[in-house]
């Protein structure tokens, strides 16, 4: 039925739960800082990193529509306006710090590898487009054993587009040869995933799980109401 399937990542094919505006992350993030020399209090720590985030943010939106941010970027300027010059390496153990912590559940959806696995067998393109942080997206598709089954991965802070922008979905087909032609747009929120099919005229199935807005106009060509990514259509068949 369709020759390349774009999964979107959170909520659809990986079930997670986090929380960064809780204070206990902040004030562990103060002291990795502190233990640098960057002497910063966690309120004083998250006003800065919010500032400078909104910011590049704004910056970014001159070209796009809808822009993201490198979180590494953001931490790059925090960490020099209190006065420290950190390494590349200190940065992504920083971003990684701000997603552990504010970690509560991770897990892949049931099926998930199986149908990846089938797809690529029956000699589907699959892809991922994904809003998120290159630097934790990548660590959580290794460590959820899934980072090998795509043929492509985009990720919304390496483009500095983020979905529902139609030109993060070009980005894909540019970076990635992805055939937008013959391509169905599988996602969990009719925001991003369905509305950005839309725009750019590719078919869509709109999978509802726990994470999934609702009362949101869906307007996908199909629609999994149960969260059962079994019934993808043409995966199995």
């Amino acid at each position: 039925m369709y020759d390349t399937y774009i999964f979107d990542l959170y909520g659809t094919l990986i079930d997670i739960e986090t929380d960064e505006e809780h204070a206990e992350l902040w004030e562990r993030l103060a002291l990795h800082f502190g233990y640098q020399g960057m002497r910063v209090t966690a309120s004083e720590l998250k006003a800065r990193y919010l500032e400078e985030r909104d910011q590049q943010l704004a910056a970014a939106a001159k070209k796009c529509e809808h822009p993201d941010f490198v979180m590494e970027e953001v931490f790059r300027t925090v960490a020099g306006e209190l006065g420290g010059q950190p390494a590349d390496a200190w940065l992504h153990e920083t971003v990684r710090w701000v997603r552990t912590l504010s970690m509560n559940h991770i897990s892949l959806y049931d099926g998930v590898t199986e149908i990846l696995q089938t797809l690529k067998k029956r000699g589907k393109k699959v892809f991922l487009l994904s809003n998120g942080q290159k630097t934790f997206i990548e660590a959580e598709l290794t460590m959820l054993g899934i980072i090998h089954m795509f043929d492509g991965i985009a990720i919304s802070s390496e483009a500095g587009i983020s979905k529902p922008d139609p030109l993060f979905y070009r980005y894909l087909a540019d970076t990635y040869g992805a055939d937008l032609r013959s391509a169905i747009m599988i996602g969990n929120d009719p925001r991003t995933d369905i509305a950005g099919a839309n725009t750019v005229g590719i078919d869509s199935c709109y999978l509802q799980t726990a994470s999934s807005p609702r009362g949101v106009p869906i307007g996908s060509t199909y629609q999994i109401l149960d969260g059962d990514l079994r019934q993808v259509p043409g995966w199995n068949g």
